[in-house]
């Protein structure tokens, strides 16, 4: 582990950052200026770097500012222009044209023009199972057909049936745009960040696996996201991406003025951060809320009894006012309140333990001199698996436990490494609760949770045998207008609450940044990923 003497004498000393997303209202800002370098302290660098799903939290935050977006889609779901300036659909949104800016290129030189585009998106929906590449995981693939070049700069992409999820998928933070030589590498290279060429505002400078990446600026930028509002390179000359596991550790260094921005502090940390000046960002992220999936598979929970119990057993507020900080918001339905369909569903979460008391002695669960509830022999009781990915997972989890506990469910908490979790918790359908932490850019993709129609993730672990998530399952798929699948999806927000099939906690930050006040016009995507082509440092 990098000691704190040892890390003081490697950071840079530079000044820190603060936020403006493409959504924002600017008030008057000081001056851009050219010139400056920042440093970004994260908690890891060592998930590779090969194509689709090893784009992950960290390695997230370096793509954004070395790969482009055909699109950038803002917190409130708004696709707008990138590498595609503008693009027309079909009646029933099976066809789609790309018109493509001309004049862009890779930082190899080559051109970023409809077949590199086209090559893109294929891999995106296939994957290549030769090489070990898998699709991507978030991409309409179940109806997608093909995307070709019809010049240069024009790109059809088709799909069998209407998806309406295509265009603000490709704002996602890994629908990235690769060089064709990238895409083609050998399986024993695609890990090499050198050999990963984007089209993006910076250029890898060096990088050292599992513990820094060093980003230089590219002179000859000149086709960022309009909604950004900076045209040309970007302002800032370099970029040092830095391990530092321990979040207290990043925290110091961030207040000693050896780091600009770190990702991702323990929430009793934040206030004392505040008071030294320091900025929190939490930009909001279209997505799931933080929760959990209920697999019906599991022991008891075949039950709507025990899972609605739960749904009133949680005291949410009281994980609010205990584990976070006033940047937490309560969940309102299991996505995110900026998505644009969210419904208000607050009333199915609602705290009631004598609810959920009642609901469990008409279901036949009775209470034992221990305290946890019987039925036909067996107990109320199961294992709760922490996340190891979010900080907080153990302490929200202790609460959960101790409010279960009031209701005569006994559960118990298991606290392992990511390598443990892997092993015993996924696709282990012993295990009820699977803690969920992820970002969409279109409500679309909720339709593919509920079961396993066309490849779904089946959520819920009912297969197709449900036949109400069947139906909202095929219903949002084949939704040609937005209004309509709104009404949809309002819908399935409610079965699902009611049913108790998802256990909403809090509303999800995914990523939280404390900064510098120095640097200036910072932006977010919609997942919550810094861009960073129009930042600045402040004198």
């Amino acid at each position: 582990m990098l000691s704190r003497r040892h890390f003081f004498a490697l950071a840079t000393t530079t000044s820190l950052v603060a936020v403006a997303g493409p959504s924002v209202t600017w008030a008057a800002a000081p001056a851009r200026r050219n010139g400056g370098e920042i440093t970004f302290l994260l908690g890891s660098l060592d998930s590779g770097w090969s194509l689709n799903e090893k784009v992950d939290n960290y390695t997230g935050q370096v793509w954004g500012q070395i790969a482009d977006k055909l699109l950038h889609v803002d917190e409130n779901g708004r696709p707008t222009p990138w590498i595609a300036e503008r693009w027309e659909a079909n009646k029933d949104e099976s066809e789609f044209i790309l018109h493509l800016k001309k004049g862009v290129t890779f930082s190899d030189g080559s051109p970023l023009d409809a077949s590199a585009v086209a090559a893109n998106i294929d891999i995106w929906a296939k994957g290549d199972t030769a090489r070990g590449i898998g699709r991507l995981g978030l991409f309409p693939s179940a109806t997608y057909e093909r995307a070709e070049a019809v010049d240069d700069h024009t790109v059809r992409v088709t799909f069998s049936a209407p998806t309406l999820s295509f265009l603000p998928t490709l704002g996602y933070h890994k629908t990235l745009l690769r060089s064709v030589a990238s895409l083609n590498l050998k399986p024993n290279e695609l890990g090499d960040l050198a050999k990963q060429i984007g089209s993006g505002p910076f250029v890898v400078e060096s990088w050292r696996e599992g513990d820094n990446v060093v980003l230089r600026k590219r002179p000859d930028y000149n086709w960022g996201p309009a909604a950004i509002g900076h045209s040309g390179p970007a302002s800032l000359d370099k970029i040092t991406f830095k391990v530092v596991k321990d979040a207290a550790l990043r925290g110091s260094a961030l207040s000693a003025g050896q780091a600009d921005v770190v990702l991702n502090i323990p929430p009793q940390e934040l206030e004392a951060l505040r008071a030294k000046g320091l900025k929190v960002v939490v930009p909001p992220s279209l997505g799931f809320v933080s929760g959990f999936s209920v697999n019906t598979k599991a022991q008891h929970f075949a039950e709507a009894a025990v899972r609605q119990a739960i749904q009133h057993g949680i005291d949410r507020k009281e994980i609010l006012d205990t584990v976070f900080t006033r940047d937490w918001k309560p969940a309102k339905s299991f996505i995110e309140s900026n998505v644009p369909e969210v419904g208000d569903f607050s009333d199915l979460l609602a705290y009631d333990p004598d609810k959920s008391r009642r609901l469990l002695d008409e279901a036949g669960w009775m209470l034992g001199d221990d305290g946890v509830r019987t039925k036909d022999g067996a107990k109320l009781r199961f294992n709760l698996y922490a996340s190891p990915w979010v900080s907080t997972s153990k302490q929200v989890d202790e609460l959960i436990v101790q409010q279960l506990r009031k209701i005569g469910i006994a559960v118990t908490l298991q606290v392992v490494d990511i390598a443990t979790f892997n092993a015993r918790v996924r696709n282990n359908d012993t295990v009820p609760l699977r803690e969920v932490s992820r970002s969409f850019l279109d409500a679309g993709v909720v339709g593919r949770v509920l079961t396993d129609l066309h490849k779904g993730d089946n959520w819920f672990k009912y297969d197709q045998s449900n036949e109400t998530l069947n139906a909202f399952a095929k219903a949002v798929d084949d939704a040609t207008d937005r209004s309509a699948r709104a009404k949809i999806l309002h819908d399935v927000q409610r079965y699902v609450l009611e049913q108790g099939l998802f256990i909403p906690t809090t509303q999800l930050v995914q990523r939280l940044f404390v900064q510098s006040p120095k640097l200036q016009g910072d932006a977010y995507t919609g997942a919550a990923y810094p861009l960073y082509h129009g930042a600045w440092l402040e004198r």
